[in-house]
């Protein structure tokens, strides 16, 4: 599907967002380069930007190799402004590790105290961090990711409960015979107690065998998930730049 005004060409590919779309009100859109992309992409690049300019979208996200500062000059040349460098780790399958929590999928009735937990514990995602999104959009579309993954979208939604109460959650997708740690937050008052790591090994013991390996991305200057997913045995894998173009005269 092509975003509002994201007519397409022979070297981008543009598509709506559907789904943060329909949170925030407004055409929010991703644009993908390709592999070879240079300053050959500068004209459709230029033809992009003012497409969306004119049929209303409100953002567009792009995702480059951090080495390639070549392209996020041209980004940041048509209105891109980068957000975060994401690194992603990945570690092979293994048997859980010293898992002590009492940790196992969520219920149903516990999908609000997990979006609670969400917007007290996310501060580095792409969308707070941009001071150019409205704290109250970043927050929706946090709250609602959290719910779509909880009522279905997640292979596994683990949790920890300690004394009763949910500590942390652990979301996790699965493409293949890779699971992927989307979302893994742990509420203010039971941080600096291992917790995090424990839901990284909940995610070990509840897929097992049926993966091949685990994998997890987080903002570079985010040190203490950088630590954490180290101290988890977990390899570095990729370096990437999230630049975002905002249409300055809409407001979601």
């Amino acid at each position: 599907m092509t975003a509002a005004g994201a007519a397409p060409t022979a070297a981008l590919d543009c598509r709506e967002q559907t789904f943060e779309s329909g949170v925030a009100g407004v055409p929010v859109a991703k644009l993908n380069l390709p592999a070879d992309a240079g300053p050959h992409i500068a004209h459709d690049l230029t033809d992009l930007e003012s497409s969306w300019r004119t049929n209303g979208t409100w953002l567009v996200s792009c995702r480059i190799p951090a080495d390639r500062t070549d392209l996020a000059e041209l980004l940041q040349s048509t209105g891109f402004q980068a957000v975060e460098t994401l690194v992603t780790f990945f570690q092979p399958a293994r048997p859980a590790r010293n898992l002590t929590v009492d940790t196992g999928l969520a219920r149903m009735n516990e999908t609000d105290t997990c979006i609670d937990l969400a917007l007290s514990a996310f501060t580095y995602d792409r969308l707070h961090r941009d001071a150019r999104v409205p704290h109250a959009v970043a927050d929706a579309i946090r709250a609602a990711w959290v719910r779509n993954d909880m009522e279905g979208r997640a292979a596994a939604s683990l949790v920890a409960r300690i004394d009763g109460r949910i500590a942390g959650f652990n979301l996790c997708l699965k493409t293949g015979r890779t699971a992927v740690i989307d979302l893994i937050a742990v509420a203010a008052d039971f941080r600096r107690r291992g917790l995090a790591g424990q839901m990284i090994e909940a995610a070990f013991a509840h897929f097992s065998d049926t993966i091949d390996g685990i994998r997890v991305g987080t903002q570079e200057d985010n040190v203490a998930s950088v630590k954490l997913y180290e101290r988890a045995g977990f390899a570095l894998e990729s370096r990437q730049v999230t630049l975002h173009w905002i249409h300055p005269e809409i407001t979601p």
